[in-house]
């Protein structure tokens, strides 16, 4: 993973920054990932309309599966750059991918219908997966070495 900031006093600045949103908003309650919860929901609308369609649910699960992993792209792109870094890191350390899991890997652990539910379910448990102490650890290791 490239690192996109070079000059330790804007890291530090930066991490400082960042730092002060995270402890201030927390993470489930930041507007950025209120809003990408919201959108995340949404997804149920295009679930039922694919119903509604006769759409097949194998075909269902994968379109509901790219849509949400395309959601987490953007978001992501839109967190603020350390915050953004740390995200993928933990993601690809949980999932093996940056963006999380794709299609074929959750197949392997989840029927269609699972795969379904959890595309238009946001994670419950983001704050054991995503915290601050994580974060400053994250950055401590990645750029205090």
């Amino acid at each position: 993973m490239t690192r996109l900031l070079e000059s330790s006093e804007y890291m530090e600045d930066e991490f400082a920054k960042e730092l002060s949103i995270l402890e201030s908003d927390g993470l489930k309650s930041n507007p950025l990932r209120l809003e990408y919860e919201k959108k995340v929901k949404e997804l149920s609308l295009l679930r039922d309309r694919l119903v509604t369609e006769g759409v097949p649910e194998s075909d269902m699960a994968k379109i509901l599966h790219y849509e949400r992993r395309r959601l987490g792209e953007v978001y992501k792109d839109a967190a603020p750059p350390l915050f953004r870094e740390y995200i993928l890191y933990a993601t690809e350390k949980k999932y093996g991918d940056p963006l999380g899991p794709d299609y074929e890997a959750l197949k392997k652990i989840k029927n269609d219908e699972q795969i379904i539910g959890s595309a238009v379910r946001p994670i419950k448990d983001l704050d054991t997966r995503l915290s601050v102490e994580g974060f400053i650890e994250w950055y401590e290791n990645t750029y205090k070495k």
